[in-house]
């Protein structure tokens, strides 16, 4: 995969006034939608719009990081660096050079110990750091970072760090450690072109396979909880999926790459249909190729997981969408389906599904006539 440029530290998370943040929609409280706006809070860095209930009473800011005098963005960049193995003296260092934003070393670290349970991958930083320390690795070779432009511009991000322990710990995830040698691959040999060319994007499916077979599971995962403190600070909407990605690459435990590119062709739909007798109504020409982007990539429980952040996500169904990425990152890795998991997700839902149970149906034994063993008496 070739034509790419290599990108350093993404551009940080703008420290925006948290006034501009999308509209709240229930009272924490009561959960009623009974809303309305009451006023602006100052506080030292920022003004914070608060809002009262008109059930309940009760005024509230919308705030994970409510009571703190930093803008939540702040915050937000500081843990990121801080996973970034970035001491707390460098951290402090970026804030003045890039924000002109004067932030403690103390704030800092109680910040990392007050909002650890929104960065899981705290629980393995200090270990990853000992291993890069004593392979005398450079920090900058433990993430590969890469821009591609397919049309549109995609960050493709991968923790080749953290994916290797992931895999090499977890007996479950051991089998699946082919996903980091295809990663690895991504950068140098992503055929570019095609995807400049395509013309068919995975995402305009719509309501094609059988869903006869496939249950749809609700939960409440942590990528939802993960969302909801990175959306306090986003205020740009086209900005969304780019925060959220860079975020979880860094502060989640078991989000291992962003962004990846993935194409299914002619090939590999003949190959589901004719070798493996899968239910895939695409209809390829030769030269056609379905092209897409996977927004999150997980490895935990001995599943590869296909997460896409989907805003309103009770109104989304992308069951064909997250099918046809599972097919083709199954074909790139030569992984079978059956080790795949799909989901989309926003602040306050998360639905999965197997993609296997969309394509293969199982097939039921048809009742025939029993043989007869004793001739019938006259």
């Amino acid at each position: 995969m070739s034509n790419s440029k290599n990108v350093g530290v993404s551009k940080p998370i703008e420290a925006r006034p948290l006034s501009e943040i999308r509209p709240v929609l229930i009272c924490p409280y009561c959960h009623s939608s009974k809303i309305v706006k009451t006023g602006i809070r100052k506080k030292k860095f920022e003004d914070v719009q608060v809002f009262l209930c008109q059930h309940c009473g009760k005024k509230f800011t919308p705030l994970v990081t409510k009571n703190r005098q930093h803008p939540v963005a702040v915050i937000l960049q500081s843990l990121i660096l801080y996973n970034r193995l970035k001491t707390g003296a460098e951290i402090v260092a970026w804030f003045e050079k890039s924000l002109g934003h004067k932030v403690a070393l103390k704030t800092i670290l109680q910040w990392v110990k007050d909002y650890a349970q929104y960065a899981p991958f705290l629980r393995m930083r200090d270990f990853l750091a000992k291993q890069i320390n004593a392979k005398q690795a450079k920090l900058t070779d433990f993430v590969v970072e890469n821009r591609m432009f397919h049309n549109q511009i995609y960050d493709f991000k991968y923790h080749r760090a953290k994916t290797d322990l992931i895999a090499k710990e977890d007996f479950r995830n051991y089998k699946l450690r082919i996903i980091k040698d295809f990663l690895e691959l991504v950068v140098a040999e992503c055929p570019h072109q095609v995807f400049k060319e395509s013309q068919t994007r995975s995402s305009e499916f719509k309501n094609i396979f059988n869903l006869d077979e496939v249950q749809i599971t609700t939960k409440h995962n942590e990528a939802c909880e993960m969302a909801k403190f990175v959306m306090q600070a986003v205020a740009n909407n086209k900005e969304r999926h780019q925060r959220l990605q860079e975020y979880m690459l860094f502060c989640d435990s078991v989000t291992i790459a962003t962004e990846v590119p993935v194409l299914l062709d002619a090939q590999d739909v003949a190959h589901f249909k004719n070798m493996l007798n899968f239910q895939v109504p695409l209809e390829l020409k030769d030269e056609d190729v379905i092209t897409g982007h996977i927004d999150f990539i997980q490895l935990r429980n001995g599943m590869i997981h296909i997460l896409d952040y989907k805003p309103s996500a009770h109104k989304e169904k992308p069951i064909e969408q997250l099918t046809i990425y599972a097919l083709a990152l199954s074909r790139l890795t030569s992984l079978r389906l059956y080790n795949f998991k799909c989901a989309w997700f926003d602040e306050d839902n998360y639905f999965e599904f197997y993609p296997l149970h969309v394509v293969y149906k199982k097939q039921t034994k048809k009742k025939g006539f029993k043989r007869k063993t004793k001739p019938e008496k006259a």
